[in-house]
């Protein structure tokens, strides 16, 4: 029986880059980092506490541009928070960027959401925890 999802994939054009600001910014702890030879590495994170970890895929930059204008930006990862509002007080005297206020949710009844910019140029959803 599946019982969690284990490792969602997050495609990224400079895995330092967006592993500081996962770890630094957000507070995620590092799972691990292998490296694979070639300048190539296995990069995991996840929130503390959390079962799923997020891989942090190295793409090349034009596969990254191809991938956001054919899905667009906010396909890559979504999530959870206790308080939605708290998390992004917290988050915007962090610096980082809040593209959307926490709102309503048009897709989940009493949902509620909000967005945010990373280093990596990459969009992260938020949504609160229950929603």
């Amino acid at each position: 029986m599946i019982v969690n999802p284990r490792l969602a994939v997050l495609y990224v054009g400079d895995q330092g880059r967006t592993l500081e600001f996962l770890t630094g910014t957000l507070g995620f702890e590092l799972a691990a980092d292998v490296p694979l030879g070639d300048g190539r590495r296995w990069v995991e994170v996840r929130p503390p506490g959390a079962q799923t970890c997020v891989a942090l895929a190295a793409v090349e930059p034009e596969i990254l541009e191809a991938l956001h204008a054919r899905a667009g930006r906010m396909t890559h990862g979504w999530f959870d928070c206790d308080d939605l509002d708290a998390t992004c007080q917290d988050l915007h005297a962090r610096g980082v960027e809040i593209v959307v206020a926490p709102q309503a949710t048009p897709w989940r009844e009493n949902g509620r959401w909000a967005q945010i910019r990373g280093h990596d140029g990459n969009l992260y959803g938020l949504t609160e925890r229950g929603g």
